[in-house]
């Protein structure tokens, strides 16, 4: 259960981290990814007024995304190899803050993978024992 706790997280990491990136190249490219929607939705470009602040409110929300993308694939390493216990359940709640419906998943089997992390604590390492 562990590795499937691991691989939500990854694939929630790696999914938003390029999703992250991909706004942040479309900010600096100019345009801007807010205003590419806009004019898909409206039909007209933001007005000169409106777009440095399309521009910074994609830094505002790429970066966080960002983060919490390094951290759930971080954590969902240390879940493969059975580390550190709180700090996967926090990775998995960084999980559900970018992606609900893998982060979920990954904090009922990180709970439920409880002893597997402390089995590990008291047996030593389980993997090497295969």
């Amino acid at each position: 259960m562990t590795k499937a706790v691991g691989l939500l997280n990854i694939v929630s990491g790696v999914t938003h981290l390029l999703g992250g990136i991909f706004i942040l190249i479309f900010g600096w490219l100019g345009d801007g990814f807010f205003n590419i929607l806009w004019y898909g939705m409206v039909g007209t470009p933001l007005t000169p007024i409106t777009q440095p602040v399309s521009q910074e409110l994609q830094f505002v929300l790429a970066i966080p995304v960002i983060i919490l993308s390094i951290i759930t694939i971080i954590t969902g390493i240390f879940s493969i190899k059975r580390r550190k216990w709180s700090i996967v359940l926090i990775g998995s709640i960084c999980s559900t803050l970018i992606t609900w419906f893998l982060g979920l998943p990954a904090i009922l089997f990180t709970i439920l993978s409880k002893n597997k992390f402390q089995q590990l604590l008291t047996n030593g390492n389980p993997l090497e024992t295969m």
